[in-house]
This record gives C-alpha cells, structure tokens and sequence, in this order.
C-alpha cells in the first residue's frame, strides 16, 4: 500500500470529486444535498447508494458498501485497492509513478520480453519492402496506420528461418521459443511457426503480448488462421481479445459488444465502434465470463450470422444469463460477420443494428421456435412448455408481460397458462420477518463512536476526557492509530482515514467493519456525547455484574468486604455520571 506515499494518496483524492468520478460508471441524480444511484454492488432496482459531495463518501442503504472514491473504483472494477489509486489518478490528471508487481513477474519475465521483442519484429517487417503487399492488404480493409500501431499488427516475413536467426542470435534458449509457440523444433535447429502471414498480437489483460494470430492475405490453398497454442502466459480460456483497449470506451459507452473473430474486432475498432471484445471462437468459458462480470454493463452478443453463431448465440447467452450478466443480441442478416456486413453496407447501417439490438428474452423467443412447426399442436406445445421453463428464472413482470404476448399470439387461455408459472411471491421491506438478533447494544455504540473518531479530530479529545478506554483490542488499536493519524497530519476525515487504513493490516477489517454498519449523515456532539454515555453505563453495569459474580462465588469474608467497597464506588460514578446527562 504505502508503495505511495500517504500525502500523494490524500492528494490524489483532494483532486477527485466522488460525484464526477462515480458518475463514470453509474447515473447519478441529486434529491436534497446528496445524490443517488442504483447500486452496482446488489441487485438494485431503486437507486439505494448516496454519494455525499460533502463529505466525498458513497453508501448503500441496502447492502451497506461504502467508502470512499478508491473503495468505489476498487469494488466496481474488482481491482487492488493500490489499482484503484492509480487509475484515479489517471482520471484527475496527476502523475504517479507506480508499477504494480505482478504475481509470477519475475518467473515469466523472460517470457514477456521474448514476446514483445516478437512483437517488435513483426511489426519492422510490415513496414519494410517485404511488407509493402501486408500493409497494402490492411489499407484496403480500411486498417489505417494508426490502428496497425494501436493493435501492433505485424507481418512474418516468407522465410521459414528469419525470426528462428534473430531471436537464436540474441541467445534466446530454443526450447524456451518452441515453448513459446514461435519455432519448430527440428533436430538441433529450428523454424519459423508464422511465414508469410499478418501477426496480429493476443495480449493480457494488461496489455502485454503473449501470443499471436497469422492471419494469410493471398487466398492461399491453407488455413485462414492460425494461432499460438496455449503457453504458460497464454490461456486462451483467460484471456478476451482487445480487452485493455477498449475498456475506456465500455465505460464510455456503458456496454461490450462481443464478437468471434480478432478481425472482426479490429474492423469495428477501426470504425469507431471500440467497445468490442472477441472471444477468437464459439465458446465462452468461466474464466472469461468472470472478465465480463467485472465490467458491470450489458454484454451485446453479436456472434457470426451461420449456423455455427446461432448455437453459439444461444449457448453463451444461457451462460451469461445463470451469471445474472444482463444481454442483448444482434443478428447480422445478409452478411456473414461484423467485417462483412461493415465492407457491404456501411458504418452508419452498422451502428443502427446495435441502436436495434433485440433483449436476449426475445431473440430467446424466437430461437426456441427453430426446427419447429407450430401449427403442428404437440409441436406448439413443446415449444410453449420451453417457453414456461423459460420464464422460470424471470421476475414476475417479465412473465406477466411474455404469457400475455403468447397467450394473444396463439389463443390460448392467459390464466391456464399462468398456472403452469411459479410466480415469486415478492415481500414488501416492512413485511420481511425480523430473522436477525438485534444488533449488540455495545457494538452499535462502539462502531458509532469509532466513526466519528475517524471523521474529526476533535472528538478523540472529547472521546479520551470522557471515556478514553474501550473493551477490545481491535478496538484500542483503531483508536492508537486514529491519534497517530492526527500526530502526523494534524487533522483527520473519514475519506482520507479509509485511505489509510487500507495500508495497516490490525485496523483494516474493523474500519471497513465501521463504515459497513453506521449510516450517520450528519455528526453533532449532543449525539456523541450520547453515545459516550450510554457506553459507559454499559461499561459500568458489566462491572458491577462481575463484581457481583465475585462476592457470590468468593468464601472469603475479606475479599467480600473489598468486592462490595468497589460495588459502592462504582455506584457513586453512575450517580455522578447521570447528574452530567
């Protein structure tokens, strides 16, 4: 955490207005001094987050997430607390010098950097005379120069030993190339995996190649592409093609389009639809819908217009729905794919598909129809029993709204129909039987009082004339470190604190503990006077209780007489402290 500094860190927050930044990723709307959203963190259906501009905190009243800019970006993009930093950072305009440490960095290094020197090659080659044909193929696909660079597409030359030479003469270890997918082994030499093709690099998540497609551009008697095999840093399973591209304009435009084919990807890019993804296939596996689940924004399948897409369409799309990832599809008609149907018809045409893409419920509606006749009755029946397995995991409007649809559309009885669906029985908040054990009494003092030592400086002196001791170490150790806060920085507030807190391991569970369970809008000392009060009798009464168990369990006619004194003084106190109140 402290990787940077704590005065950097408070800076960078200074400069981030949590409203501005939150509104990135989720509508915002102001009611009275704050401003609400519909929270990312739970299935939301009213806007229950508040985002103080004031105190430039978020809190959800429903699943109690909360925190600052950083806790936001951190929990939104499912990123390290010190990733959050940074790309606030980024977000602001402040320059911050931080690289974050990998796990398998050092193990892999050497792999990485073979990658990218790859990279670089290929790339030299298409901009030399053997890559005049490549480039000039890549500019009729309206590839400009400036996407070749973005995509660092390349070209391997047609010589099956031009990269084997290179890469050998640097010292490279040839086990580690064929390794790598970039060589054949042959005896004790090798050659060139990719000839004569366009190299189009697969990158991380991060950014970083770690494999290739080539890609032929003659209409050779060949295969069209082909890929790297899997390699410790390429799984293909892990990894979504132009992912770090275009993540900026997902957020952007607030939902992914997702494609086959790496071509179709950079057709699309090159067109100004960026927020594309590729799959480089038909199948989705768990590790990618983990990716897209991350993203938090509707998934738009848009997958080939053969046969092949169409399962693929309806298998992902079951996929993505169990994952509760919301869906849309578009079926490109009179093209194959988005590169097709761009060269055929044009950019503007294009976009309208997206504009009209269909919610995944009716594509479903008429996928379910395929290979069927439905004026054939045991037909029509097997497709409406589909229809109402269907509907089985959908809310209740949903199902009303689609029985009626089917009901008009093939005159069947609306209400037989809606016997045949479990409709969930929806509980209003007030009606929700109160399952949970009230909240402990001294807990909910403690956590109230620890949020205000966090938030001002001046009740810890309130706090340590008052009360000054609590029961808990956790507790004791939050407030040794809110007091050193306000050693070092002379002041303290709650969104600056949450920064800090991060970056010390014994206080960091209980702070967000705190931040969890109070939802205090407003901080006055009448009420944590209050607070301090009501502690202290507790404290007082679970004294004399054990005193009490003492002089009961206690033979001894001394030891009684001192246990009873100690009963009398703390009596006293209780006295005196009520006369305060």
């Amino acid at each position: 955490m402290q990787a940077i500094s704590e005065e950097k860190i408070q800076e960078i927050r200074n400069s981030a207005d949590i409203v501005s930044i939150i509104s990135n990723y989720i509508p915002l709307k102001m009611q009275g001094k704050n401003y609400f959203g519909v929270c990312p963190f739970h299935d939301d259906h009213k806007p229950s987050m508040s985002v103080s501009k004031e105190r430039q905190l978020f809190k959800c009243f429903v699943c109690n997430k909360g925190g600052n800019v950083f806790n936001f970006v951190k929990d939104f993009e499912n990123i390290t607390y010190i990733e959050a930093v940074v790309k606030v950072a980024n977000m602001v305009g402040i320059p911050i010098s931080y690289t974050p440490i990998r796990k398998n960095d050092e193990k892999y290094k050497l792999d990485y950097e073979i990658m990218a020197f790859t990279t670089s090659i290929y790339q030299n080659n298409l901009n030399s005379k053997e890559g005049l044909e490549a480039k000039e193929y890549l500019a009729k696909r309206n590839i400009t120069n400036d996407i070749i660079k973005e995509f660092k597409i390349g070209y391997a030359l047609d010589d099956n030993k031009y990269l084997y030479n290179v890469l050998t003469k640097k010292n490279y270890n040839i086990d580690k190339l064929e390794e790598l997918g970039l060589i054949n082994k042959d005896g004790l030499t090798g050659y060139d995996k990719f000839q004569n093709r366009i190299m189009i690099p697969i990158t991380n998540l991060d950014g970083e190649p770690v494999g290739f497609t080539g890609r032929i551009f003659h209409g050779e008697d060949t295969a069209k592409y082909i890929n790297t095999k899997e390699t410790t840093i390429y799984k293909k399973g892990h990894i979504i093609f132009n992912y770090y591209n275009a993540l900026p304009y997902i957020r952007e435009e607030k939902s992914a389009i997702l494609v086959e084919g790496n071509m179709d990807a950079i057709r699309m890019y090159s067109s100004g639809v960026k927020n594309v993804l590729a799959l480089m296939g038909t199948a989705i596996t768990k590790e990618q819908i983990e990716i897209l689940k991350k993203l938090r924004v509707p998934i738009i399948l848009m997958l080939d217009n053969d046969n092949a897409g169409e399962i693929a369409t309806n298998n992902i799309g079951d996929e993505l729905i169990k994952n509760n990832l919301p869906i849309k599809v578009v079926r490109l008609s009179k093209a194959k794919d988005p590169d097709e149907y761009i060269v055929s018809y044009g950019i503007e045409a294009f976009v309208d598909t997206i504009k009209n893409s269909q919610s995944y419920l009716d594509y479903k509606l008429e996928y379910l129809k395929n290979n069927k006749n439905l004026t054939n009755t045991m037909e029509l029946v097997s497709y409406i029993k589909d229809v109402l397995k269907l509907l089985d995991s959908t809310d209740n409007l949903t199902k009303e709204i689609t029985l009626k649809k089917i009901s008009d559309e093939y005159n069947l009885d609306y209400d037989m129909l809606k016997k045949e669906v479990n409709f969930k029985t929806e509980i209003k908040k007030d009606e929700i039987p109160q399952l949970k054990a009230k909240k402990n009494k001294y807990k909910v003092c403690v956590d109230n009082i620890l949020y205000y030592l966090m938030s001002d400086s001046k009740y810890i002196k309130i706090f340590n004339k008052k009360l000054g001791f609590l029961k808990y170490v956790d507790e004791r150790n939050l407030v040794n470190e809110i007091e050193y806060y306000i050693g070092l920085f002379g002041k303290i507030n709650l969104a600056d604190f949450l920064s800090y807190a991060e970056g010390v391991d014994s206080i960091t569970n209980r702070v967000k503990d705190v931040v969890s369970n109070v939802t205090l809008e407003e901080l006055d000392e009448d009420t944590f006077m209050d607070y301090l009060n009501i502690l202290n009798q507790i404290l007082m009464k679970e004294n004399i209780n054990e005193i009490r168990e003492k002089i009961n369990k206690s033979t001894d006619i001394n030891e009684q007489i001192e246990n009873i004194n100690k009963q009398i003084d703390l009596a006293k106190k209780i006295i005196d402290k009520k006369k305060e109140v």
